[in-house]
């Protein structure tokens, strides 16, 4: 499908001026030494903690990120091609609670995310894998290294590691490299991407400007989102909020370009509302869906891949709410022509929950988005000319040959949602899509198998963790 585009050229090119003016004009606070030394040394104006930077310098160093790259898994067969519209997948991530129908909300813990991690992996969706909740029955210095773990031993996929600051990143690219080949191997072809998220507006500070060197420095994508809320981080008018993700985007893009040329990085948009009425972030609200289509058009200028949208709402149960919110920012997702999803499955409470009911319906979305992506064909056998012809007026096409030979390949049919008669319903127990995304959960864990990991590789593994951990 082909991506909407929301901004005529003059409205882009207004907000780019003013991006690149902000970089030169105002600047960015840059609290990461090694980093100001860095732009310093390419020429860029450092005054104590701020940086000042050539839009010429900025635009020739973006210029250099790949518009394409491979990312690897564990299982090299898992490697996925990232940008052109790629639209891979990943579950939610970084939530302080979950919750399902039978155990309540409750805090996250190392049990509870690699329960998450295994049903994200048994729900089949060509996606990548994230640290889908906290585990926060584990020390916050050290539990980033059994989440990482979690994600390696019970998914082969590539993932999003965890990486809040320089020290976390550097022991998940340790990690990775364990289980994937060595530092060399996942330099060549990455293994792992990181989210930096400068602290919006214009400030790149110690932990997110680390694990940005860190990540880049490694040869690892870098997903630079600035986390925009209109009215709070951000004034209220799109296109204001607009510049300041261009600047923030690109001059995080441009730092990771000066540590290593060539390195992949992301486009990210991550831009809601903000409810005056409570203070509140609103995701799924019109202003965040006019702004993931226009991120998908900015990322667009530059050639880069797109992280943007995904399966936000703001509502704090599995109500009419999240279903509308949801949809609306998934299709927004799709028609922005998102290469990475993050948050694609299982967001509740504006991301303070990791729900397993709303992971197995938003999974049910996103099978049925991958469905419209895939247009309509229009040859021969679609177009059934002889079915059409030899049946003629008046007649049913249930029983057709055409009909038994395709409907299971062309025909959407969903383990949740249904189409029936009341009675039916009734007779199978009148359950609502909460109930039935319970039991759809339920199965999925029951489906899932186990990928494996080679003995030496997981005892490496558990090593590193634990010695880690140690130190820390």
């Amino acid at each position: 499908m082909r991506p909407v585009e929301i901004l005529t050229e003059e409205q882009l090119e207004a907000i780019e001026g003013q991006a690149l003016r902000l970089l030169e004009e105002v600047g960015t606070r840059v609290t990461h030494t090694r980093a100001r030394e860095l732009l310093a040394s390419q020429g860029q104006v450092v005054d104590g903690e701020l940086v000042r930077w050539d839009r010429g310098f900025v635009l020739e160093q973006v210029a250099k990120a790949p518009a394409t790259f491979a990312l690897r898994g564990r299982n090299p067969r898992r490697t996925i091609e990232l940008g052109d519209g790629s639209f891979v997948c990943a579950p939610t991530g970084g939530a302080p609670f979950c919750s399902d129908l039978g155990r309540g909300r409750r805090g996250g813990t190392l049990e509870t995310h690699t329960e998450l991690v295994k049903l994200a992996h048994a729900a089949g969706l060509p996606c990548l894998q994230s640290g889908t909740v906290e585990a926060g029955d584990l020390p916050e210095r050290s539990r980033h290294l059994e989440m990482d773990y979690s994600v390696l031993r019970f998914s082969d996929r590539p993932y999003v590691a965890y990486g809040t600051s320089e020290r976390k990143a550097r022991d998940g690219i340790e990690l990775a490299a364990i289980a994937c080949g060595g530092r060399e191997e996942i330099a060549s072809t990455p293994a792992i991407m990181g989210v930096a998220n400068p602290n919006s507006p214009l400030v790149w500070d110690e932990a997110m400007a680390g694990a940005l060197l860190a990540w880049a420095e490694a040869g690892q994508p870098v997903i630079v989102t600035p986390f925009l809320l209109a009215g709070l981080t951000a004034p209220v008018s799109l296109a204001a909020g607009l510049s300041l993700q261009v600047a923030e985007a690109l001059s995080g893009i441009a730092l990771a370009q000066a540590v290593r040329p060539g390195a992949p990085c992301l486009f990210g948009s991550f831009f809601a509302s903000v409810d005056m009425r409570s203070g509140g972030p609103a995701p799924g609200a019109p202003e965040s869906v006019l702004a993931t289509l226009a991120g998908g058009q900015l990322a667009r200028r530059y050639g880069l891949p797109y992280r943007g949208g995904g399966g936000l709402c703001a509502a704090n149960s599995l109500d009419a709410q999240a279903a509308a919110e949801t949809t609306m920012m998934l299709w927004a997702t799709v028609l922005s022509g998102s290469d990475f999803v993050l948050h694609a499955a299982g967001w509740l409470e504006g991301g303070l929950t990791a729900s397993y009911e709303k992971l197995a319906l938003d999974a049910e979305l996103l099978r049925m988005l991958e469905r419209v992506r895939g247009g309509i064909a229009v040859g021969p056998e679609e177009l059934a000319w002889e079915t059409i012809s030899a049946e003629g007026p008046g007649a049913s096409f249930l029983a057709s040959d055409h009909t038994l030979a395709h409907f299971r390949e062309w025909l959407f049919e969903s383990p949740l949602f249904r189409a029936e008669a009341r009675e039916t319903w009734e007779r199978r127990g009148a359950a609502g899509a909460d109930s039935a995304a319970a039991a759809r959960w339920r199965e999925l864990l029951e489906r899932y198998e186990d990928p494996g990991i080679e003995p030496a590789v997981d005892e490496e593994l558990r090593e590193t963790v634990e010695r880690r951990a140690r130190e820390c």
